[in-house]
């Protein structure tokens, strides 16, 4: 099969015929994997290259859509899948030389190595070959995405680099007029290419055309002048002196690339003794001799010796680079905050380079340019340690083929061009033992492994803190692993023990705390706020658990934050979001001990619990939208209290604070009084919105701790709505037995409270139990009961859920038609309340009727609404509901395609609920879109997946989805 990239997309099979590719998406689709071949590209990165920055809600699927659409067009008899699906993105298998850009990468190579072996007549006939493949702008039929346009204007220097080349082997092989007609055609297009003039000039000078060579630099000085603000370059103006004066300047300016140089060497010396981490060495080796241009991403926390595995690499296959290596720290994790400015780095690699100082550029772009022309001939190796941003490493990659890069950071760079990402974890218990063993301990590791194991472990397996504890165990030469371990063991000691000579955990880490406790009233404040923070029970340091920890208004807090940033006490992550490393959480609890009372401590924690409940109120109600009337909000108990601003901004926020509002809902457990007992509150907020976005991880102990607070503290009204919370947890995870017994000793205890809504809740949460269980009958009593207490007791709106809620039993009842009414009710009160919720609720439950009906026009587009509205509040369970529904409704219509990417939107979705019940339906209902778009044996599969899922769901027999997917 042959790929052909310069030019349109087109793609011919063995036979040499084209294959047809219909769409604009399509051809984006495979334009985006043919220009990363044999590599992953992440769902995202193909959603933005297809849809740009605003996609539809439909993307993941529809791109698994066009991802089929281009496997069947692909794929060969007898032949593993061109397209693999990998996590969270596609594969494009490509062999050797099946892309017309292979062929031209190769013909390139050889001539310039016959160029530069002094051969410049075989060097013509290479590069002919290679210009002659182009056919037009590379992937000219092809949106520009940003993704596949940078890839692009990459092809484009390559081409105009190659022109080039052939130019100087016309002119060296003595064809110089047809060497001028070349480069003429190339400056119309390309008007500031100094080395295309300087190749016109030497070719009309030496035919004899002196007043034409003026006049080229005389046009080349105009253009850079007027496009760049900048003189030609020395070697121009060289020329330009020696054609003036008459002088013969042959073999000055043809040559194959710029001056080269000394070879440069400039790494640290590698880390003694370097132990372990054999795979992942194999795998940075493979890909910087596995194609050309290698970006290898190293990445992970901090301590964990990504720095030393650069170095320590790079040292290995340094020969394999004749050109030189180049070292530069980016300083992303410096003490002092700022990282190297692309500019500034650039300037320096070009120094490395031999680029005189008053010669580099002062503007980045120019710059960047400079440093891809004296880099496009060499075969270097570039160490970027300690990267802050892709972007900022972007503009530092080497363009030469023959090129490659290895780059080290904390965080995953996920968008670098070319990267071939590697996470470094902390060393496997084996590796961790014999790094012990080698940087000090000796022979005691093998005469002690359960003491070295223990040891290891108390180390966390981070290198920089076993080769610490080896240095002390080196240094007491009697002391058995078991003892040292033992001191190791306790929290409050371990800093104290993790250092040695001039190296120290503590040490190195309370250098940026001392700066702000010894400094101005600012800085003193900050180092206060580092005590509080080892005080609280928080994963993430927000913006807004900051304020609440000091009782100080957000952009205050978010000061103090920037600050302990600067002074590398906190890493930030994203804006407004800051991480704390393992050994700063010991040093912050020894601030916080020594520097913050008890009693404020508990005021801190009670702030922060009270920013917790007031920011959950808030973000239920704009889940909910509407569903609780903003009149019941409290109003800010005080200049800390902050929350999510619209329904947009309540996943962001949940993912930032949803793990530390359960580690506050444990620690106020803990401490007991009135904290406990507002944690109880916390709990039933926090499990109302942690799981229908998809945080279910954490619910077990946002209703585990309220439930045992709530009966030991004898609060009955608290207990009965965790009894509800709790049902709802056990449903989702599939015990339709233990969330009835939940539901029914929540009613009997609202029955004794006297608590009319939270009776008619658990009524209604038990009816859409019995109709899962297969009982419309049972389900419509307990409706009935819900609804009355609701239109007797509720509001309109609550009546209007229960209206939509119960009109699957309805209809399964024989009560269609009433059925049909209460959902058009109900759609009537959302529209005259307002109610997105409502409205999304009772749309799913209309199109899933009409689908039963056979009206599935009209299903699919209710259906269709009613995921955009759920979608915008960020409710996943209607949404997959109304989602599985649409599949149905587009298999009954013959939309395939369409129906498998809803089926495989809904299992996501399910998912990331927990919800074991609908990603077995889910998984039906892909089996049944695969099925019709013509993959048997895949059907077959997922069917039986499916199946066994069901059946380990004991009692589970929907009379909705039995009609849907025969389920």
């Amino acid at each position: 099969m042959r790929f052909n990239l310069l030019g349109p997309l087109t793609v011919d099979d063995a036979m040499g015929r084209a294959l047809p590719l219909r769409s604009v998406k399509q051809r984006t689709a495979l334009a985006s994997l043919l220009l990363q071949p044999n590599e992953k590209l992440t769902n995202a990165d193909l959603i933005v290259a297809m849809w740009g920055d605003e996609p539809p809600i439909s993307a993941t699927a529809n791109l698994r859509t066009h991802v089929l659409g281009l496997r069947r067009l692909l794929d060969e008899p007898d032949a593993p899948p061109r397209i693999q699906a990998k996590a969270g993105g596609y594969l494009l298998r490509v062999g050797p030389q099946e892309r017309d850009l292979d062929l031209f990468d190769l013909a390139v190579v050889r001539g310039r190595t016959h160029l530069a072996s002094g051969n410049p007549a075989t060097a013509q006939a290479e590069l002919q070959e290679a210009v002659g493949l182009w056919r037009g702008d590379p992937l000219a039929d092809v949106p520009p995405s940003p993704l596949i346009a940078g890839k692009v204007a990459g092809l484009e220097e390559r081409r105009l680099l190659a022109e080039e080349d052939l130019a100087e082997a016309l002119l060296r092989s003595g064809a110089v007029a047809e060497a001028v007609r070349l480069l003429r055609t190339l400056l119309e297009r390309n008007p500031l290419r100094q080395r295309a003039w300087e190749h016109v000039m030497l070719g009309l000078y030496h035919l004899g055309d002196v007043s034409g060579a003026l006049d080229s630099y005389r046009v080349a000085r105009h253009s850079l002048i007027e496009q760049l603000g900048l003189e030609p370059g020395p070697r121009l103006q060289r020329l330009h002196e020696d054609i003036l004066h008459r002088r013969d300047p042959a073999g000055t300016a043809v040559q194959v690339a710029p001056p080269a140089g000394p070879v440069i060497h400039d790494l640290p010396p590698s880390v003694a003794p370097f132990t372990g981490r054999t795979a992942e060495k194999a795998a940075i080796l493979q890909e910087l001799h596995g194609s050309t241009g290698s970006v290898v991403a190293l990445h992970g926390t901090g301590g964990v010796g990504k720095s030393a595995l650069a170095v320590h690499v790079a040292h290995a296959v340094a020969a394999d680079f004749p050109d030189g290596v180049l070292y530069l720290d980016l300083r992303g994790t410096a003490f002092d905050g700022v990282p190297v400015r692309p500019l500034d780095a650039i300037a320096r690699l070009l120094r490395a380079l031999g680029v005189p100082n008053g010669a580099v550029p002062i503007d980045e772009a120019e710059a960047a340019a400079a440093y891809r022309r004296h880099t496009a001939h060499r075969r270097l190796l570039l160490v970027l340690d300690n990267a802050h941003t892709a972007a900022q490493v972007a503009a530092l990659l080497p363009t030469g083929p023959g090129a490659a890069t290895i780059v080290t950071s904390r965080r995953h760079l996920a968008t670098l061009p070319r990267g071939h990402h590697l996470c470094i974890e902390v060393l496997p218990e084996a590796e961790a033992m014999d790094l012990l063993g080698r940087a000090g301990a000796g022979h005691r590791v093998a005469a002690d492994p359960v003491g070295a194991q223990r040891l290891a472990r108390l180390c966390g397996y981070l290198p920089l803190a076993l080769r610490i504890a080896a240095a002390r165990m080196a240094s007491r030469p009697a002391w058995p692993l078991r003892a040292f371990a033992d001191r190791l063991a306790d929290p409050a000691r371990r800093l104290d023990e993790l250092s040695y000579d001039d190296i120290g955990v503590r040490r190195t880490l309370r250098l940026g705390y001392e700066a702000l406790s010894e400094g101005g009233p600012h800085e003193q404040r900050c180092a206060h706020a580092f005590g509080l923070i080892g005080g609280a029970p928080l994963t993430i340091v927000s913006v807004g658990a900051m304020a609440a920890l000091l009782s100080e208004e957000p952009e205050q807090a978010h000061d103090v934050l920037e600050t302990l940033a600067d002074h590398r006490l906190l890493e930030p992550r994203q804006p407004g979001r800051y991480e704390l490393h393992d050994l700063l959480r010991i040093l912050a609890r020894e601030v916080s001990h020594a520097t913050v009372s008890a009693n404020e401590n508990e005021a801190a924690l009670h702030r922060l619990m009270e920013t917790y409940i007031a920011a959950a109120e808030r973000a239920i109600a704009l889940d909910n939208d509407s569903m609780k009337p903003r009149g019941l909000l409290r109003g800010p108990a005080g200049p800390w209290q902050t929350w999510p601003e619209t329904a947009a901004d309540v996943t962001g926020w949940l993912d930032t604070e949803h793990l530390n509002m359960a580690a506050t809902v444990r620690r106020a457990s803990e401490i007991g009084g009135e904290l406990a007992h507002r944690a109880v509150r916390l709990g039933w907020l926090s499990y109302a919105l942690c799981w229908r976005p998809g945080y279910s991880a954490e619910a077990p102990a946002l209703t585990d701790h309220p439930l045992a607070r709530t009966a030991a503290a004898d609060l009955a009204t608290d207990h009965a709505v965790t009894f509800f919370y709790r049902a709802s947890l056990r449903r989702v995870r599939g015990d339709l037995i233990g969330a009835e017994a939940e539901l029914l000793a929540g009613i009997d205890m609202a029955r004794r409270l006297g608590d009319h809504r939270y009776l008619s809740n658990c009524h209604d949460a038990l009816a859409c139990l019995h109709y899962l269980r297969g009982d419309p009958l049972q389900a419509l009593r307990c409706h009935d009961l819900a609804l009355e207490l609701r239109r007797r007791h509720g509001t309109p709106l609550q009546a209007a859920g229960s209206l939509s809620n119960m009109a699957d039993a309805r209809f399964d009842a024989g009560q269609q038609e009433l059925a049909l009414a209460g959902v058009r009710e109900a759609l009537s009160v959302a529209h005259r309340i307002g109610s997105t919720a409502l409205e999304g609720a009772a749309l799913a439950m209309l199109g899933q009727l009409e689908c039963r009906l056979g009206e599935v026009t009209a299903a699919e587009a209710n259906l269709t609404v009613a995921i955009e509205r759920t979608g915008a509040i960020f409710d996943l369970p209607t949404r997959c509901e109304a989602t599985l529904a649409r599949c149905a409704a587009r298999l009954a219509s013959g939309q395939a395609a369409e129906a498998l990417g809803d089926a495989v939107a809904a299992r996501e979705l399910a998912v990331r609920m927990g919800d074991r019940y609908l990603r077995a339906i889910s998984g039906k209902a892909m089996a049944m879109a695969t099925f019709a778009t013509g993959g048997e044996q895949e059907s077959r599969r997922l069917a039986g997946e499916a199946e066994a899922d069901l059946l380990r769901l004991k009692g589970f027999r929907s009379p909705m989805y039995a009609a849907l997917f025969g389920a």
